[in-house]
């Protein structure tokens, strides 16, 4: 497989892809006319693939090395998702959904095809682990100092001086932020936050990460208690449960000495977890208790909003989060069960339920109704393939670093939390996913090379 190298132009570009990925939330801090900034690194990203792909021959034999035979990760479970997207498209058009809510959907779900580019430019030899890992390392720190910054001067605040600075905050970072009653705040791009804390917290522990990662383990961890973001802290014990269970496989089932298990580092693995657990849970027990404040607001905010259509300040909004999910998913119950083509094919993209016109706070929920059973089939399926790859590299090599532990403890995170709140099925899911999903492959690639009897 040729190794050449890419242009700085388009390493560059790659970072901004990735930077703006992890920290730009819905995408739309920035605009070039009527495109966002997310939008015109995407079709940047293509164009610039297509340039090199029509100029280079090793190019075009790398890549169409992955079609002839078909492998997993580039071809057959994402070829089968897009086309099955195409088919909830189509299915929506014939239940006379809304194009623009139809469009709307497949445009959420876009970034899968941004596998073909970067089955090429991720990797070792061109944006490597470290590039990746980078990226997501300073895109979480600027998230977090930023929200924490919000948060403390929203707390340092009156009432009626932080009125006006909700609504400037709201104008600044258009449906991005959200504040809770305590105004503690949670930013789109905390899902990311979360996964540098996870891998940030996997290589601390095992004594093998550079200062950077000290640094968003703190800022990071703070950032998201302050957000009070319930399904946040269920991933990270997820992600933290994952490294604990990965290990013990590598010592039952692999290589022991890929472990580092002198008794010191048993001493700090065991109390990091045990504070970052316990941690854990006395705040999703706390945010729960403060998110259901019943705080009455005060009358001046009361009588500014008779003259104001914002969004009302956290003061006046009970958290009815779990009443919502409970309507929303009696109402897609109904829709899947109305018929047994619904529940299998799916009621199509463009489907409103309870009167919600976006995706709905639980993914595959949001998947089942829009897209059946086979789209659920098709999601999970294209989700789990880094543990697929990863697994697969461990029965060759029999260890795994680090790096791959953490990445597959952030996919499980993933697959959990987008069941509270949307994330798969966005480009904010898939703009993590489809590198980790490459990576993976890349990993079980470079071990099946020196096994030719393996299978792919």
């Amino acid at each position: 497989m040729a190794t050449h190298q890419i242009t700085k132009f388009e390493k560059c570009l790659l970072f901004l892809l990735f930077f703006e990925l992890f920290a730009g939330g819905g995408g739309r801090f920035f605009a070039f006319g009527p495109l966002s900034i997310r939008q015109f690194l995407f079709i940047l990203l293509f164009i610039t693939f297509a340039i090199r792909f029509i100029r280079s021959r090793d190019t075009r034999k790398e890549i169409l090395s992955y079609f002839s035979p078909p492998k997993l990760a580039v071809v057959i479970v994402p070829f089968l998702l897009g086309a099955w997207i195409l088919v909830s498209a189509f299915i929506g058009i014939a239940h006379h959904h809304a194009i623009s809510l139809v469009a709307t959907d497949v445009l959420r779900v876009i970034y899968l095809i941004t596998i073909l580019p970067l089955i090429y430019y991720v990797g070792e030899k061109r944006f490597s682990r470290k590039n990746l890992v980078t990226t997501l390392m300073v895109a979480g720190l600027v998230i977090s100092i930023i929200t924490i910054t919000i948060g403390l001067i929203g707390k340092s605040m009156n009432v009626d001086s932080f009125y006006y600075f909700y609504q400037d905050i709201n104008h600044l970072f258009p449906a991005d932020l959200y504040f809770r009653p305590s105004r503690g705040v949670f930013h789109k791009s905390h899902f990311l936050v979360l996964f540098a804390v996870i891998v940030a917290s996997v290589n601390i522990i095992e004594r093998n990460a550079p200062k950077l990662q000290y640094f968003v383990l703190l800022f990071g961890s703070i950032s998201l208690i302050l957000s009070e973001t319930r399904g946040l802290f269920i991933g990270y014990a997820i992600g933290l449960f994952v490294y604990i269970l990965t290990n013990l496989v590598i010592y039952i089932f692999g290589d022991r000495t890929s472990l580092v298990i002198n008794k010191k580092m048993m001493v700090r693995r065991i109390v990091f977890l045990v504070i970052a657990l316990s941690v854990t849970g006395f705040f999703f027990k706390n945010s729960t208790i403060a998110r259901f404040s019943n705080d009455e607001p005060s009358t001046s905010i009361r009588n500014k909003n008779k003259n104001h259509r914002q969004r009302r300040p956290p003061e006046e909004i009970n958290d009815e989060s779990f009443n919502v999910r409970i309507l929303l998913m009696n109402q897609s119950l109904k829709i899947i069960e109305s018929s047994k083509t619904n529940a299998l094919l799916g009621n199509g993209y463009g489907t409103v339920i309870a009167k919600r016109k976006g995706a709905i706070e639980m993914s595959l929920v949001d998947i089942w109704v829009e897209q059946g059973i086979v789209g659920v089939v098709l999601w999970v399926s294209f989700t789990l393939l880094p543990l697929y790859y990863y697994f697969r590299y461990f029965l060759i090599r029999k260890r795994l670093d680090n790096l791959s532990i953490a990445l597959m403890a952030c996919t499980l995170a993933m697959l959990a939390i987008t069941n509270i709140n949307p994330f798969l099925n966005s480009p904010i899911g898939m703009g993590f996913l489809v590198p980790v999903i490459v990576l993976a492959f890349k990993r079980f690639n470079s071990a099946k090379s020196i096994l030719p009897e393996v299978v792919e």
